[in-house]
C-alpha cells in the first residue's frame, strides 16, 4: 500500500489496535502475529457471501499496514489520542449535563411539592373556616327551632318572651363560631418553636373559657418587611364567649412578646355604640283599663282592641353580641384606656 494511501488510513475513526487485539505500546512482532491470527478468523473462504465479514478483512489488512509503517502509525496515533481526548470531554460534558438536569428536575419536584402543602393547608384553612360557619349556623337554626318550640308548649307571655332577647348571665354566647375565633401567629424560633395546641390553650385560657383550638402546617413567609423569610405558625382559638375573644385579640400581644400578630380570624364586633335595648313596659292592672296610647304603640301585641294579648313579633339576630356582651367590652376597653392614660402620665412624671 503507497504511503499517500497509508496517510489517508490513519485519519480512520476505527481504532485498529481494538480491532487487532493488540495493546497500544506493543511490537511489530506482536501486531503480524495478531493480524495472522484475526485474519484467520474473517478470511472470506470461511465465510462465502457474508459482505460485513469480508469488509472487516480488508479493515484487518489496513489496520496491519497502518500499524507497521512508522510515519503512518505515528499520524494515527495522534489522530486516536485527539479523538479519545475529545470523546472523554465530551462524556464529562455530558455528565455535568446530566448532574444539572437532575438537580433542576429535583429542585423543580422539591418546588411544586412545597407549592403543593402550601396551597393544601390554604385549603385545609378554607375548609375549617367553612365548617366553623356552617356550626354556627347549624348552632343558630337549632337554638332558633327551640324558642319556637318553647313558645308553642308554654304559651310564654308577652314580657317572658322579651327576656329571651338578651342572654342572662352565665349562658353561653350565641354569637357563631366564626365571629368567636381569634388567629394568633408567631415565628418558629426562641420560644416560638415549641409552642403547640396545648400550649396555646393554655396561654389563651387567661383570657376566658375556650371551646376549642387549632394549630395550623408552618410555612414559610415575610415578616414586618423583612428580606428573608421565615418559619411561621397559624393558630385558630375558638372562645365560647366573644368577650373573652375581645379581651384576647387587645391584649394577647402585649401579654406574650412572642407571638407577631393577634388579630379576628373573621370581622371585628361592633361595638362603638351599644345594641338598641326594647322598651320597658308595665302590664296592666286590667285588660278594660289598658290606655289607648300603650295599645297603639305597640301595635300587634293587642289583638282587635280588646285587650287580649297576641304573640308578640321580634326581630333580631343571633349573629350579633347581646346587650351585655356589648356593654362588657366596651367596660374593658374604657378600662383599658384608662389604665394606659395612667401608665403614660406616670412616666411623664417620672421624666
Amino acid at each position: 500500500m503507497s504511503s499517500e494511501d497509508l496517510k489517508q488510513h490513519a485519519t480512520s475513526s476505527h481504532d485498529f489496535y481494538v480491532l487487532l487485539g493488540v495493546e497500544f505500546e506493543t511490537s511489530e512482532a506482536d501486531i503480524k502475529r495478531a493480524y495472522r491470527k484475526t485474519s484467520l478468523q474473517y478470511h472470506p473462504d470461511k465465510n462465502p457471501g457474508k459482505l460485513d465479514v469480508i469488509e472487516k478483512f480488508h479493515l484487518l489488512a489496513i489496520a496491519r499496514d497502518v500499524l507497521l509503517d512508522p510515519e503512518a502509525k505515528a499520524a494515527y496515533d495522534r489522530a486516536r489520542a485527539a479523538r479519545r481526548a475529545k470523546e472523554a470531554q465530551q462524556s464529562l460534558f455530558e455528565g455535568k449535563r446530566k448532574q444539572m438536569k437532575e438537580d433542576l428536575e429535583n429542585r423543580e419536584k422539591g418546588f411544586k411539592r412545597k407549592r403543593g402543602e402550601e396551597i393544601d393547608a390554604e385549603e385545609k384553612l378554607e375548609r375549617e373556616i367553612r365548617r366553623l360557619a356552617e356550626d354556627g349556623k347549624r348552632r343558630r337554626k337549632e337554638r332558633e327551632e327551640r324558642l319556637n318550640r318553647e313558645k308553642r308548649e308554654e304559651g310564654a307571655s308577652f314580657m317572658e318572651e322579651e327576656s329571651e332577647l338578651y342572654s342572662p348571665p352565665g349562658v353561653s354566647s350565641e354569637v357563631p363560631e366564626i365571629d368567636r375565633t381569634v388567629k394568633a401567629r408567631w415565628v418558629r424560633e426562641g420560644d416560638g418553636a415549641s409552642l403547640n395546641k396545648e400550649k396555646l390553650i393554655e396561654m389563651f385560657s387567661k383570657f376566658g373559657e375556650i371551646e376549642s383550638s387549632l394549630v395550623m402546617k408552618d410555612k414559610k413567609m415575610r415578616i414586618g418587611g423583612e428580606k428573608h423569610k421565615k418559619v411561621v405558625a397559624t393558630g385558630f382559638i375558638v372562645f365560647k364567649s366573644i368577650v373573652s375573644a375581645h379581651a384576647a385579640v387587645e391584649d394577647a400581644k402585649r401579654t406574650f412578646k412572642l407571638l407577631e400578630s393577634v388579630f379576628w380570624a373573621n370581622k371585628e364586633p361592633d361595638i362603638a355604640s351599644p345594641a338598641p335595648v326594647a322598651a320597658d313596659y308595665s302590664a296592666p292592672s286590667t285588660p278594660a283599663s289598658t290606655p289607648k296610647s300603650f295599645r297603639t304603640s305597640f301595635p300587634g301585641i293587642y289583638k282587635n282592641g280588646s285587650g287580649g294579648i297576641g304573640a308578640p313579633s321580634f326581630s333580631f339576630s343571633p349573629q350579633s353580641p347581646s346587650l351585655e356582651e356589648v356593654t362588657l367590652m366596651r367596660l374593658k376597653q374604657a378600662e383599658r384606656k384608662r389604665l394606659e392614660e395612667q401608665i403614660r402620665q406616670k412616666e411623664a412624671a417620672e421624666e
